[in-house]
């Protein structure tokens, strides 16, 4: 089984300004990516795309082929507008969509997760993902959703809720273009945590995820 892995990024970001190079240690957030996917050795071909010709041209040295992406899928373009259109631009029928805004997922878990998504029972599951298990009470906009207030457990108790986290997911390039997600409807929810889970959304999250880089070097 043949697995691609796409990394893609773009240069405009509202809560973080240019986060696609932003440094991260002695790399960007970017090129730590993509030296991480190409270092695992798990991947049959490498795709790369964003809006930037420093980034490109970097992913073009590592051994990459650049996707280019017309304007309309830059900007406050979602997945489900961008990743069909990745996809069919791709000649392998397995895709790995790695995020660059994940930068302490390891190396390991990495290539455990391609591993599972080789040997599953592709009738139960349509894709694999990584998730992280939320112990939070929830509500909505009028009630509580994981919990009754007149019989509230304890935290650790509370009914099963995943949060999807865009660190890594594999899916054929067919379920990609039939669902317009990374994502399936049926995902092998890959468990990770703390540090692995940040996501670098706002700048308390680049923070955060800089503290335990420093603490994992020293």
């Amino acid at each position: 089984m043949k697995i691609a892995a796409l990394i893609a990024t773009r240069l405009a970001s509202k809560r973080i300004k240019k986060k696609s190079l932003k440094n991260f240690g002695r790399q960007n957030l970017t090129y730590l990516k993509l030296i991480q996917a190409k270092r695992v050795k798990v991947f049959d071909k490498l795709f790369f795309s964003s809006d930037s010709l420093a980034l490109n041209n970097y992913a073009l040295k590592l051994g990459y082929e650049i996707i280019i992406r017309p304007k309309k899928y830059l900007g406050d373009s979602t997945i489900s507008e961008f990743g069909p259109y990745l996809a069919k631009r791709i000649s392998i029928d397995n895709i790995c969509y790695l995020t660059n805004t994940s930068p302490l997922i390891s190396d390991k878990t990495i290539i455990k997760a391609v591993k599972i998504f080789k040997r599953l029972d592709k009738k139960k599951y349509d894709s694999l993902s990584t998730f992280e298990k939320c112990n939070n009470f929830l509500w909505d906009e009028k009630k509580s959703i994981n919990y009754s207030i007149n019989n509230q457990p304890r935290s650790q108790d509370l009914k099963k809720i995943y949060i999807f986290n865009p660190a890594l997911s594999i899916m054929t390039k067919k379920k990609i273009l039939k669902y317009k997600n990374v994502c399936g409807k049926r995902p092998f929810k890959f468990l990770i945590q703390k540090p692995e889970s940040i996501d670098i959304d706002t700048i308390y999250d680049f923070h955060l995820a800089k503290m335990y880089k420093n603490k994992k070097i020293k």
